[in-house]
């Protein structure tokens, strides 16, 4: 079964940046999928414990995956639904800087086996962090992207916040 396609377009072109300082979490987007709280995935997803794990769950996404924090900048998972494999739907990476949302690395929500869907984070320091995006073409099968991509981005401190700039893009083949 080949790749679905969506739109990743954001990592082939010159990057633009799309978070702005001060603006709040983006609210999860409708369901297209199951529940990522549903008996058969619930086991995936975690209970809020800090501010950024609240302000991301009240804006309408479950948790999951593994919270990273290096000094005051916190990167974490949410997603709005998941597949029949429990693997997550409309998810994305959010990105807090003492507390307050500073951007998502990713324009809009990802779906797991799709071109542009995150692979890997890296926080490298607290103001900076790469992610890795997977990558497929129309002949790629879906365990076995074509190419990645590595997105670096800075967290610059402005009057109005904190936000997360993409500053770089480099793409590989996997083979």
């Amino acid at each position: 079964m080949a790749a679905v396609a969506q739109t990743a377009e954001w990592l082939d072109k010159p990057l633009v940046p799309w978070n702005e300082p001060g603006a709040p979490v983006p609210k999860a987007p409708a369901p297209k999928g199951d529940s990522p709280a549903g008996r058969r995935c619930a086991s995936g997803v975690h209970r809020p414990t800090t501010a950024p794990e609240r302000a991301v769950a009240a804006a309408g996404w479950s948790l999951y995956g593994k919270t990273r924090t290096d000094g005051t900048t916190t990167i974490l998972l949410g997603q709005a639904s998941v597949d029949g494999m429990c693997r997550p739907w409309d998810f994305q990476a959010f990105v807090f800087v003492k507390d307050t949302f500073a951007g998502t690395l990713s324009p809009r929500p990802m779906d797991s086996r799709t071109d542009g869907a995150l692979s890997d984070i890296r926080q490298l320091t607290a103001t900076a962090i790469e992610a890795v995006f997977f990558r497929y073409v129309g002949a790629d099968p879906l365990c076995c992207p074509s190419r990645l991509t590595m997105v670096r981005y800075r967290i610059e401190r402005r009057p109005q916040g904190s936000v997360v700039v993409p500053v770089s893009v480099r793409s590989t083949p996997t083979g």
